[in-house]
């Protein structure tokens, strides 16, 4: 189910907006899944079975909306580097032939003076579909050390607030990918407080000056 902001029927002048939350993590699943890794970041879970699948629903509903709206000419996916946002990202690219913009604005509460992800021409290596010319609203070295959801949520407000103003109709809309606070703050900046779960697909529309 897509919750949406507007009765509105978008047209080409509008600026859509998607937003969701990566997949279920392995770490709820199997507390011994770092040391079946081939890396060391603890805060780097990837999807778990489940979030997998979720992710794959998720990219399958995101056709269906392309297809029902008339295509569009590309989707922006705007995604935390964190890599089960990129393999929730990925199932999306894949199935809508789209490119990837690795943000870490929109990554989780930064709880360390280095940030536990990978940047993104290390994350190609994984995922071809990154698009590595993006320049993202707030680069790693940006990131202050971060005590709370709430700092995490206005920090990803902000970068979203950024990011749809440079990308805003151009080719199409923009699917936010990211984590339970940092969504928090993108949905707030479209003018929704609710919470976004596991592949939950919001969506918002602009309607002049107001979403």
């Amino acid at each position: 189910m897509v919750e949406t902001n507007s009765q509105h029927q978008p047209n080409e002048d509008d600026t859509v907006v998607f937003l969701t939350r990566h997949g279920a993590r392995i770490d709820s699943d199997d507390h011994r899944w770092l040391a079946k890794c081939s890396h060391n970041r603890a805060n780097d879970p990837h999807l778990s079975p489940a979030g997998e699948i979720g992710a794959v629903e998720l990219a399958q509903k995101m056709k269906e909306l392309q297809t029902a709206e008339d295509g569009w000419k590309s989707l922006h996916i705007v995604s935390s580097p964190y890599i089960r946002c990129m393999e929730t990202a990925h199932a999306v690219a894949q199935a809508l032939n789209a490119s990837i913009k690795v943000e870490p604005g929109i990554a989780e509460v930064n709880s360390s003076r280095r940030p536990d992800f990978l940047d993104a021409v290390e994350l190609k290596q994984k995922f071809p579909s990154i698009d590595t010319s993006y320049i993202p609203a707030m680069n790693r070295e940006e990131l202050s050390v971060e005590y709370s959801d709430g700092v995490c949520a206005q920090r990803s407000a902000n970068a979203a607030r950024i990011v749809t103003e440079r990308l805003g109709v151009k080719g199409g809309p923009i699917l936010f990918v990211g984590h339970g606070a940092s969504c928090l703050g993108v949905a707030g900046q479209f003018g929704h407080g609710g919470y976004i779960g596991y592949t939950s697909l919001s969506k918002f529309v602009r309607e002049g000056d107001n979403w």
